[in-house]
């Protein structure tokens, strides 16, 4: 009786564990023999470490700011099939848009495109952010954990989208239209 107890708390734990995993690591996890890829992940130490130095003080764009609000960054990056690489991690985002749902992205016949997803917590309360870049063979995600807000996207999203031209390959919600419930 006493194992049997024992075995459904692992089981609660695992899939507790599995469901709070970040967009990055399910990705890493999901492609564990591709040695195409790699992961860098910036600790809150790091960032700190960041905003304590004279980037951080000097700062005058806000950059130290937005990364006094995050937790956590994930990169993964691959130099080589970044068609296939994108097209995986577009399509894992799609069978969790339970989690994640899409707010900006932009196509240039599909040789530069990128795909920005938010989780939410409490409906409007970003937690996670991904951006989904593919450019010629390259491919790269930067995941961002942490306490976001519809400031921080339209800043990302602006410096994604291109300004001119294009507006038929790009679209974006407004940061208001992206964290308002239907």
């Amino acid at each position: 009786m006493k194992l049997r107890i024992f075995i459904t708390c692992l089981a609660a734990i695992l899939v507790t564990a599995v469901r709070a995993q970040d967009f990055a690591s399910r990705y890493m996890t999901e492609n564990e023999g591709d040695s195409t890829l790699t992961c860098i992940s910036v600790s809150p130490k790091m960032m700190e470490e960041i905003l304590e130095s004279n980037v951080g003080r000097n700062d005058t764009t806000g950059v130290a700011d937005i990364i006094a609000r995050l937790k956590s960054m994930q990169v993964v990056f691959s130099n080589e099939e970044g068609d296939a690489h994108f097209e995986r991690a577009e399509s894992m985002a799609v069978r969790h848009s339970a989690r994640f749902r899409e707010v900006a992205s932009y196509d240039e016949d599909g040789k530069d495109r990128a795909r920005i997803y938010v989780r939410e917590q409490s409906g409007e309360h970003i937690v996670e952010l991904v951006l989904l870049r593919q450019q010629e063979g390259r491919f790269t995600v930067i995941d961002f954990t942490g306490d976001m807000d519809s400031g921080f996207i339209d800043r990302l999203t602006h410096t994604m989208l291109p300004v001119a031209g294009g507006a038929e390959s790009a679209s974006a919600e407004t940061p208001d239209d992206a964290l308002r419930e239907d």
